[in-house]
């Protein structure tokens, strides 16, 4: 070893030892140093145990949170679908009950369950079904009566016809179902120039709508029957329109 000394000049110098053993002596001292030093501070001196706490801490403190972050997006999500299914539930409670508003009364009367309504719901709508293919049948029907036989309305009602057909100057106007009827007997030289277009635009002037027509020959007098309706029969001056339809026919005659 090579020990250090100061001079009197205070500059240090080494100093070459030739005993072995007193360089042995320097040796352990310095050795007893350093032991002195670890021990008067601890703070130095590597500890890997103390640095693996740490990763530990930050290991479990990053598997806590992914737990949270998990419960918390499974909370929301429940929250989300308890919510629509009120959602859902409020808005099949207002179809059930619009649909029980529009069943008549005789359909629900006594029945409380969801399930008996739905029922009579559709018992319902195929009985309407029904009566609308009745009034389709009968509306045909109409349709076809005034081109297959004209004369079968007249002759159902042949106890009026014959009462009007007995007067030779029957042109009558009358009030009949909210509107007006016509009667006009066809004879007394007018033959088959008889103006029905001309009375029909009359009527139409007066503000009447035309709902039937027909013209038919009972007892080889011609008959003549219009009945039209849209006004109310107290504001028809029946005595005018009286007037009005003679003077149509009687223009060409």
């Amino acid at each position: 070893m090579f020990p250090l000394q100061q001079s009197d000049d205070n500059e240090l110098v080494f100093q070459i030892l030739s005993n072995p053993s007193q360089q042995g002596n320097i040796s352990q001292d310095l050795i007893l140093d350093y032991a002195s030093l670890e021990t008067s501070h601890p703070q130095n001196v590597k500890n890997p145990k103390k640095k693996k706490l740490p990763r530990r801490v930050l290991g479990s403190r990053s598997n806590s949170d992914k737990k949270d972050s998990i419960t918390d997006e499974f909370k929301l999500k429940k929250v989300m679908h308890r919510d629509m299914e009120r959602q859902r539930r409020q808005e099949m409670t207002n179809l059930y009950s619009s649909l029980r508003s529009l069943l008549p009364l005789q359909c629900v009367k006594g029945k409380r369950s969801v399930s008996d309504h739905m029922h009579e719901a559709v018992n319902y709508i195929k009985q309407l079904q029904a009566n609308m293919n009745k009034l389709e049948r009968k509306r045909e029907k109409l349709k076809m009566v005034p081109k297959s036989s004209p004369r079968g309305r007249v002759e159902e009602d042949s106890s009026d016809v014959s009462s009007i057909i007995a007067s030779p100057d029957c042109d009558t106007v009358s009030p009949c179902h909210g509107g007006v009827e016509i009667l006009i007997n066809g004879n007394n030289n007018r033959g088959e120039s008889l103006p029905l277009s001309r009375i029909l635009q009359e009527l139409l002037k007066e503000g009447l709508d035309v709902v039937s027509c027909v013209s038919a020959k009972v007892n080889q007098n011609s008959l003549h029957r219009i009945q039209s309706e849209g006004c109310d029969e107290k504001c028809i001056n029946l005595h005018s329109l009286q007037r009005k339809v003679i003077d149509v026919i009687n223009i060409d005659v």
